[in-house]
């Protein structure tokens, strides 16, 4: 008579047992209820949207119910709603053993407020526009205009130099372009209007601004400039 390996046996009993319990923790698991939700927003977010906002944006994703339950909770779909709204740029969304659904949401950040005669709207730095909030206004710089589609790009290239200096960010308030083509930029301080001409030699030109900004400050001969011309990127030329 064969004899039984009983060591086989328990090794067998102990995997159906752990598929057991396994699938037992499994489906309780599936069956609780989203008990709270919690979202946190980038540090340096600008607040167009608030926890409470996101809520019931969800809620309304539930069909509003108060109860639901993790199975039927798809985060995939969460982070594809979130992401559709136009104030928001990314969305991260996990659920825990315990309940809790738990979301981290960039925002978009504006780089420049659009005004003209049909619209007004703000740009990001990818070039998407982002509706006025009447939850937040951010302080950035105002261009005046149409702002054509194949004129974007190239246009937040300098918007976004602009944000990403404090000096340049603090000093210009707002902008416009000629029937010529060329940038013009009104400061916060002074007068004069700066003549940046076309979107090329960016940071060549900014750094010539900034040098005259600093040098030119210590005389009070800046208070009587008409214009500053950065259109040559050897030199820069003020009229006043």
């Amino acid at each position: 008579m064969k004899k039984f390996n009983w060591n086989n046996i328990r090794l067998v009993l102990i995997a159906a047992l752990m598929v057991f319990l396994y699938s037992f923790s499994n489906i309780k698991n599936q069956g609780r209820n989203i008990k709270k939700i919690n979202i946190a927003f980038e540090a340096d977010d600008y607040p167009f949207l608030n926890e409470t906002m996101v809520n019931n944006l969800l809620i309304q994703n539930f069909k509003g119910a108060s109860v639901v339950q993790k199975e039927k909770v798809n985060l995939k779909d969460m982070e594809f709603l979130l992401d559709s709204n136009r104030y928001i740029d990314n969305s991260e969304f996990f659920c825990s053993i315990d309940g809790v659904l738990s979301g981290k949401i960039k925002q978009k950040k504006p780089i420049i407020r659009v005004v003209n005669e049909k619209d007004s709207y703000y740009l990001d730095n990818k070039g998407a526009k982002i509706p006025l909030s009447e939850n937040f206004t951010p302080r950035v710089p105002v261009y005046y205009g149409i702002i054509k589609e194949e004129e974007i790009q190239n246009l937040v290239r300098v918007f976004t130099y602009i944000e990403n200096d404090e000096m340049l960010k603090q000093n210009i308030i707002d902008v416009k372009k000629t029937q010529k083509q060329n940038i013009i930029f009104s400061v916060r301080d002074y007068d004069y209007k700066v003549i940046f001409g076309t979107e090329s030699n960016v940071e060549s030109k900014f750094n010539n601004y900034k040098a005259f900004l600093q040098q030119a400050t210590k005389d009070t001969l800046i208070k009587h400039y008409k214009s500053v011309n950065l259109i040559f990127t050897q030199q820069v030329i003020c009229v006043k």
